[in-house]
C-alpha cells in the first residue's frame, strides 16, 4: 500500500483553530454590541454625553478667549455631585450582602469535600480578600449615609472625583451654559 501524500487543504491543522476562534469572536461582538446598547439605555450614558458636549463647548470658547487675550473662568462640567442619602444606605446593604456572600462562597469552597477547591487556602483567601473589599466599601457607603453633606472635606473631594457622587449634569439652555462662565482678563482673577 502506497503512503497517502498530505493534502494541503484538508491536513491543514487549522480545521478546529479557525471554527473555533471565529466563534469567539463572534461572541465578543455579540457581547460587545449589548454592551453598547445597554450603555445607551441607562440614564447616565446620555448624561456623561451631555457632559462630553459641554465640555467640548467650554474648549472651544476657552480657546477663543484665549487668542483674544481673556481667560474663562467657570465650573468643570464633568464634576460630580452628593447622591441621594437613600441611595447610599442602600448601596451599603447590597455591598454588605455582596461581601458577606463573597466570604461565604470562599469558605464553602474550601470545605466542599466534593468540590476541585477542597481544602485550597486561595479559597480562604480570596473570599477573605473579596469579602474585606466589598465590606470596607460597604463601610464607605454607610459613612456617606449617615454623615452626608455635613462630612470633612476629604470626603467631599472624594464624593466629587469618584463613583460615590452621582453625574452632575451640566446646563441645558445656552443661555445658562454662558452664564456659568466668566471672562477674566489676562492680569489675574479677582
Amino acid at each position: 500500500m502506497t503512503e497517502r501524500r498530505p493534502d494541503p487543504v484538508r491536513d491543514d491543522g487549522l480545521h478546529v483553530f479557525v471554527p473555533a476562534l471565529m466563534g469567539v469572536g463572534m461572541i465578543v461582538s455579540g457581547i460587545l454590541v449589548l454592551a453598547d446598547w445597554l450603555q445607551k439605555l441607562l440614564p447616565s450614558g446620555r448624561l456623561r454625553r451631555r457632559q462630553q458636549v459641554s465640555n467640548g463647548a467650554k474648549g472651544v470658547v476657552v480657546g477663543i478667549a484665549e487668542a483674544a487675550g481673556y481667560e474663562i473662568d467657570g465650573p468643570d462640567f464633568r464634576q460630580r455631585e452628593w447622591r441621594p442619602r437613600w441611595n447610599y444606605l442602600v448601596s451599603t446593604l447590597l455591598f454588605g450582602l455582596l461581601g458577606a456572600a463573597a466570604l461565604a462562597a470562599g469558605l464553602l469552597a474550601f470545605n466542599d469535600d466534593a468540590g476541585l477547591f477542597y481544602r485550597n487556602p486561595w479559597m480562604v483567601g480570596l473570599g477573605v480578600g473579596a469579602g474585606s473589599v466589598l465590606g470596607l466599601i460597604a463601610l464607605q457607603l454607610l459613612f456617606f449615609g449617615t454623615v452626608y453633606r455635613r462630612s470633612f472635606r476629604a470626603a467631599h473631594v472624594l464624593v466629587e472625583t469618584t463613583w460615590f457622587g452621582g453625574l452632575k449634569p451640566p446646563p441645558t439652555e445656552p443661555s445658562e451654559f454662558a452664564r456659568s462662565l466668566r471672562l477674566v482678563p489676562r492680569g489675574g482673577k479677582t
